[in-house]
């Protein structure tokens, strides 16, 4: 029986939708990806998951009718379909998700805020719909939806979340002693490995960042404290990407 078409929608730069490519990707699932673009992709969506009201947010994993939404549940999907926990105990790996996330919840809110204050920014934000010539005089547009993104979410940031992160992370692996957080790769990894996107950006991604969201993506003094996990996350991610 042919198997239904898997299509994941997401925006590249995500740190949520890289960690659900990764775990699909690392668990063997194909998978077709979609760029979101807001606003102009919510109708399509909605329609897609026959969602008619309430916030819609990627990434979202489409299985013909089913779907997945947000990369914890993606993750599992994918290790269900591996069916050989080949992403480790997602029990053992729920604490290092809310960690995670609540870091990821804090960067955000950073990132968009500096998005804001900086006019390069928000024309780099529109510029996958806008031509150049036309990116200065609507960047109201850009603004608003930044705008409105700080509003979907501020109510989730508990500052100093993503520092926790970091400082967990490398108690972590000490504790561990070696670079897997459980003792073997899994998922855990790849949340703390990505959280440090909020640091120094430095996945692959199509489009690229553009010069100015990358300031806005770094904190060049976490990166400096924090130096010994970005060497951390290369070597994850040579030893276990399947990006």
């Amino acid at each position: 029986m042919p198997q239904s078409p898997i299509t994941l929608v997401g925006e590249a730069f995500s740190p949520w939708t890289q960690k659900a490519r990764w775990a699909l990707a690392y668990c063997g699932v194909a998978f077709a990806y979609q760029e979101y673009i807001p606003t102009l992709s919510e109708p399509l969506l909605r329609w897609r998951m026959r969602q008619w009201s309430g916030a819609v947010s990627v990434p979202v994993l489409l299985v013909g009718p089913q779907v997945v939404r947000g990369s914890w549940d993606i993750a599992r999907y994918a290790a269900q379909r591996a069916g050989d926990e080949r992403l480790g105990d997602f029990e053992a790996v729920a604490p290092w998700n809310q960690l995670g996330e609540a870091a990821l919840a804090e960067a955000r809110t950073r990132v968009v805020r500096r998005v804001l204050a900086d006019p390069e920014a928000l024309d780099e934000a529109s510029a996958a719909v806008l031509p150049r010539p036309l990116r200065r005089p609507l960047r109201f547009i850009a603004r608003d939806a930044a705008r409105r993104l700080d509003r979907k979410y501020r109510h989730l940031v508990v500052p100093g979340s993503l520092r926790q992160a970091l400082e967990r992370t490398r108690a972590g692996l000490l504790a561990a002693g070696g670079d897997h957080l459980l003792g073997r790769f899994s998922y855990a990894d790849v949340i703390m490995a990505v959280v440090l996107e909020a640091v120094a950006p430095a996945a692959q991604i199509e489009p690229p960042l553009g010069p100015a969201t990358r300031r806005c993506w770094s904190d060049d003094a976490l990166a400096g404290e924090f130096a010994d996990l970005l060497q951390w996350r290369a070597r994850l991610v040579a030893a276990h990407s399947a990006r």
